[in-house]
């Protein structure tokens, strides 16, 4: 999650479907913290995944314990 928003601009992480990454954020997909979208054919991975509102959110409360 923190490498999805690692920079002020950015809120995405592109994987591989099937992956170790692309299972755990599908996961955080499940539960309302992520979306996955498809992304752009220049870029080369299978899918985008990116935080919601409640993501960012569980991730800050993550930082501050």
């Amino acid at each position: 999650m923190e490498h999805t928003v690692s920079g002020p601009a950015r809120n995405w992480f592109g994987t591989s479907t099937g992956c170790k990454d692309a299972l755990e954020f599908d996961k955080l997909v499940e539960a309302g913290y992520a979306t996955a979208e498809t992304p752009p054919a220049w870029m080369g991975d299978d899918v985008i995944y990116r935080l919601t509102p409640e993501g960012k959110t569980a991730l800050k409360q993550k930082e501050s314990l």
